[in-house]
């Protein structure tokens, strides 16, 4: 899988990987400078397209796609 085929937008992504990172939507909101629902809607646009069951699921295909390299290497 590659997430061109998903077609992830480049905001999707970042957010994933701030999501990956233990950000909740608030914190990445934040960071963003844009509001938290943005952040929820983000994340439910990529479970969509995904078929992720969850946040963590969706990390997780991210993870296995190559779109992220691991979660660790978000960890601060």
């Amino acid at each position: 899988m590659d997430h061109h085929r998903f077609r992830l937008t480049e905001r999707e992504i970042s957010i994933i990987e701030l999501t990956a990172s233990g950000l909740s939507a608030k914190e990445a909101a934040i960071k963003l400078r844009i509001a938290p629902r943005t952040v929820e809607k983000h994340l439910d646009n990529s479970r969509l397209k995904l078929h992720a069951r969850n946040s963590a699921h969706l990390v997780a295909l991210c993870c296995g796609m190559g779109v992220l390299k691991t979660t660790m290497d978000f960890v601060a």
